[in-house]
């Protein structure tokens, strides 16, 4: 009550003060109305016009008469601590701002963040589901006053935005694959992402935000169940001859590569080898050219010499040759200046001396017939 009493004072003070002590002035009536509106707000208000903002709220304080004096509209209180406000005047709406958990497991709702199994079906035409989904997501602190406006006080938000659209987004984004792909992990991990920035395309503008959703598991009946436990062994043994092949492969290849190394080496030294046959066969090609430019210098040297000799010599038969036959010419000439006689003269010299030793005898032809088989031999 003292409190009230001092707030009355002080709003009679203001009306004394507004109505410049007119008694028929609006101003005289209106602030001890609002006054003593407010002292009703006190004796009937559970906090009377205190509230505390705890860690993890955030606060929306409302002007309920729009008169700019007592504040905006709505004013976003994110600071924790004790706010103060006039009741009937202005009222505080808190909201939980904590990270929040989504859950959709069991057969039933049971309160804002727990709400019934996930069931999805397939582009095949059959059924999964999800025993346990979560949805982990928080309140914009900024929008609080923009949540409240589009889904009311208190815990409102988390069923009529988080529960209307997380079905329906969730169903769309696993509802893209049959049963054999979602089985996948990597599928139903790759839905799981899809399905959070769906969902974040939707809350954001309404003030919530979708921080983590771990990916579930899918369920199916026992038959398909079984089905695709079959297929995760096959794969897995898929996997373990591939991994043994994929080691094959590796030990093929290290062996190619030692046999690759060893021959390599072999290689070099055979090309060590050859190459030192190589520089001992060019040294013996030098050796051998080095003799045979020598050799080839000295019999062009001993083939000039002789050359020269033979020229030398050939030159001066060529003068005693010509001397003969210039004396051979001489002759021939004092010869045939002689004329006839010289005929005569030879024959005389050299036919009749010959002549001398000629014998012959007149020949006969013979009257009986010679047997050529005696001939010459002794009676």
């Amino acid at each position: 009550m003292s409190k009230g009493r001092a707030l009355w004072d002080r709003l009679r003070g203001l009306a004394s003060a507004g109505g410049g002590g007119k008694p028929g002035g609006w101003k005289g009536w209106a602030l001890p109305a609002i006054a003593l509106l407010v002292l009703l707000g006190f004796l009937f208000s559970d906090s009377g016009g205190f509230v505390e903002i705890e860690p993890g709220e955030v606060a929306v304080k409302y002007n309920n008469t729009g008169m700019s004096f007592l504040g905006p509209p709505a004013q976003v209180i994110k600071e924790q601590g004790v706010v103060t406000f006039l009741p009937v005047l202005q009222r505080v709406e808190k909201l939980d701002a904590r990270p929040q958990i989504f859950v959709m497991e069991g057969d039933s709702d049971v309160d804002h963040n727990h709400t019934r199994r996930l069931t999805v079906r397939a582009n095949d035409g059959s059924n999964f589901y999800f025993d346990r989904l979560e949805i982990h997501y928080q309140l914009v602190a900024s929008e609080a006053a923009f949540v409240i406006a589009n889904n009311g006080p208190g815990d409102e938000y988390k069923w009529r935005a988080i529960q209307v659209h997380a079905r329906e987004v969730l169903r769309d984004e696993f509802g893209q694959h049959s049963f054999l792909e979602i089985a996948d992990p990597r599928t139903y991990g790759q839905a799981t992402s899809r399905a959070k920035e769906a969902l974040n395309a939707r809350l954001q503008p309404l003030g919530l935000e979708v921080t983590n959703i771990p990916p579930p598991k899918p369920k199916f009946d026992q038959r398909v169940e079984g089905a695709i436990e079959e297929r995760q062994n096959a794969e897995q043994e898929i996997e373990v001859q591939q991994e043994k092949r994929n080691k094959l492969k590796q030990e093929s290849k290290r062996r190619v590569q030692q046999v690759e190394q060893e021959k390599n080496a072999e290689y070099q030294q055979l090309l060590g080898e050859l190459e030192a046959r190589k520089q001992q066969a060019n040294n013996g090609f030098i050796a051998a050219k080095r003799d045979a430019d020598k050799y080839f210098i000295e019999q062009a040297a001993a083939g000039n010499a002789y050359r020269e000799e033979k020229v030398t010599r050939a030159k001066a038969n060529e003068v005693a040759y010509r001397k003969d036959a210039e004396a051979m010419v001489a002759k021939i000439r004092a010869v045939g200046d002689q004329g006839p006689d010289v005929l005569n003269r030879e024959i005389a010299e050299h036919v009749f001396p010959q002549l001398e030793r000629v014998s012959a005898t007149p020949y006969a032809v013979p009257t009986s017939p010679m047997d050529i088989r005696y001939v010459g031999q002794k009676p």
